[in-house]
């Protein structure tokens, strides 16, 4: 085959376009049928050239029979088949093209799914297994990979690894076939899948579309099965009325799962008896009333794009408008820290998050999955602030023990420790170069080169103390102490701005630099023009303010006041606010995209809004 088989014409009807995506057994590309004039997935089997003959035939093999399993199942959740070709002795499986994301990248996008839309997903997928299982066709694979979700349409995909009663097994001895994570136990024992598997993997995806995160986790499938084995299954912390279905098909043992009618009945009821007021979610399957499950017949249930490539974000010409968001902020999980939170911040780049509080250790998060990544150590007691570089490479932490760490954030180790003697360090924030790093303490603001360590600059003045700085991107530092607030640009004199009412506990730019908010003990929140040197205006809370962001296009400033986060549209001015947390707030941070605010608090989690 040419390097580049785009134009190709397969059987003489089916003319490749793109590539959609590709996986450990196949390759999904866009094509345009010539004959009826329509657009369609065509799925290449990748048969790399180094296998052995007996293993490309095993991949051959493994294709006829993802097409064959299609086959025997009738499900309205489905993509169709429409044909199986052969070109230069390779199958090609020709299917329905559908606009829609799998269930891991829209979680990766916008966040995890409430459990009343979890819920209906996970009854389409219910139904179509137990279509499957009728047929005599066991998935063992079902992740939230395989689990695509369109305009309307819910569907399980990749029967690639199916098994089929009557077959001959093409799965090599002793091993295990399909992710670690969603592996029942029963199968990480060796022993054969059946009905039963398929549903704990369900519970897992399930799992997975309301926390954001796996199940178990590990550093290697051997980590992952070790766990499933031998721990119990963690409660979600954010599956509401969804909670007793997941913990039902998490059963250890097939005997005490949840069975597929009982599950039914659970998942319908959460997906349309408890709707929260005030959301407006799109229905997944329109009017269509739901066959029985014992009546529910054959079709195909989405054929094999590993990773759910299969389908494609781009609009085609079955595509239909997509259903709108749910309204209003949401809750997207919860990650426990264990003690106070004093300060979170997602990188730039959105892959990380950072927190850190009552104890000397800063722990990160992997934003894709919400999975722990390693702790890192070396303050000697309370970390009360960090703040990212510009380009996410390094971390910067401070707190009581006076010191500030630098980190590599790849390797996760310590660079440097810049020992300001400035008292307990409660302000770090680098410059818009990530050249600069300033460190506000009890008694000084100082700056500092990160090329060589060295000091830059030491702000102060006599009777002054508890400094607050931040910089903007316009590369001005603004400095807050407990009775003035002043600005400082390179190559030019402190600019004095104003005085501040009370002691100053956080400090906001937005994204374009020119804008500063300010909040303090007096639970005033007050807006300034730094350009025009002008005040703006006053937001007024019940309690003090202990954290302010703004979202990443400058309409909405969130706000931390007692147990309350308030989101403020900024040309209103009026706010919104979100359920009060158990104790005080004390951090916020936006993603890059707008799409996540973090929320750290006293109560010992941080807590990830949609917003």
């Amino acid at each position: 085959m040419a390097d580049d088989p785009r134009g190709r014409l397969l059987a003489g009807q089916y003319r490749l376009a793109e590539e959609l995506g590709r996986g450990g057994f196949g390759i999904v590309w866009r094509a345009w049928d010539e004959r009826l004039h329509r657009a369609v997935a065509a799925k290449q089997l990748h048969l790399p050239d180094h296998l052995p003959a007996e293993r490309r035939a095993e991949r051959r093999q493994r294709t006829l029979r993802e097409a064959r399993s299609a086959a025997r199942i009738d499900h309205p959740s489905a993509i169709t088949v429409f044909d199986v070709v052969e070109e230069d002795g390779m199958p090609w499986i020709i299917m329905e093209l559908v606009d829609g994301l799998a269930l891991n990248t829209l979680v990766r996008k916008e966040g995890a799914l409430s459990p009343q839309r979890a819920a209906e997903v996970g009854l389409a997928v219910l139904e179509a297994l137990c279509a499957a299982h009728a047929a005599g066709v066991v998935h063992r694979d079902v992740k939230p990979a395989n689990v695509l979700i369109g305009s309307g349409r819910v569907v399980l995909t990749d029967f690639g690894i199916a098994t089929i009663e009557g077959d001959i097994s093409l799965t090599h001895s002793g091993y295990v076939m399909g992710a670690p994570a969603y592996t029942a136990p029963e199968r990480a024992r060796g022993e054969p899948a059946g009905p039963a598997s398929d549903l704990w993997s369900l519970g897992a995806t399930l799992f997975y579309a309301v926390e954001g995160h796996r199940p178990y986790g590990g550093d290697n499938p051997n980590a992952v099965f070790h766990a499933i084995l031998s721990e119990k299954a963690p409660t979600p912390r954010s599956a509401g009325p969804l909670t007793p279905v997941i913990m039902g098909l998490l059963q250890a043992d097939p005997k005490n799962r949840l069975p597929a009618n009982k599950t039914a009945l659970l998942l319908r009821e959460v997906a349309e008896g408890h709707m929260p007021r005030g959301t407006s979610l799109p229905p997944l399957f329109g009017n269509r009333r739901r066959k029985p499950l014992h009546l529910l017949a054959a079709s195909v249930l989405g054929i094999g794009l590993i990773a759910g490539l299969l389908w494609t974000s781009k609009p085609t010409q079955q595509a239909h408008p997509k259903p709108p968001p749910p309204v209003g902020p949401r809750l997207l999980a919860t990650l426990p820290m264990g003690n106070r939170v004093y300060a979170v911040a997602i990188s730039p780049d959105g892959r990380m998050l950072a927190a850190a509080g009552e104890d000397p250790d800063v722990r990160l998060w992997s934003m894709a999955d919400r999975q722990p990544l390693p702790v890192l150590r070396g303050h000697g007691n309370a970390v009360f602030t960090l703040a990212f570089a510009p380009d996410s490479k390094t971390l910067a932490t401070g707190g009581y023990d006076t010191k500030v760490l630098l980190w590599d954030t790849a390797t996760r180790r310590r660079t440097a420790t810049l020992s300001p003697s400035q008292g307990t360090v409660g302000t770090v924030a680098f410059s818009p170069d990530g050249a600069r790093l300033a460190t506000a303490g009890t008694d000084a603001v100082q700056l500092w080169n990160l090329a060589d360590r060295t000091r830059l600059r030491k702000f102060t003045r006599d009777g002054e103390s508890q400094f607050v700085t931040a910089f903007s991107k316009r590369d001005w530092l603004a400095i807050a102490s407990a009775d003035n607030l002043r600005m400082w640009r390179p190559k030019a004199k402190e600019t004095p701005l104003g005085t501040v009412t009370s002691l100053t506990r956080t400090m906001a730019f937005d994204a374009s630099g020119r804008f500063l908010a300010i909040g303090g003990d007096d639970g005033m929140v007050t807006l300034w023009d730094c350009a025009a040197r002008k005040r703006l205006g006053v937001l007024r809370h019940r309690q003090g303010v202990y954290a302010a962001a703004f979202s990443p296009d400058g309409r909405t400033l969130a706000t931390a006041s007692g147990r309350t986060v308030s989101l403020w549209n900024l040309k209103t001015r009026t706010s919104t606010t979100l359920p009060d947390r158990r104790d005080v707030i004390s951090a916020l941070s936006y993603a890059p995209d707008g799409r996540t605010l973090a929320i750290g608090s006293y109560d010992g989690a941080i807590e990830l809004w949609a917003p």
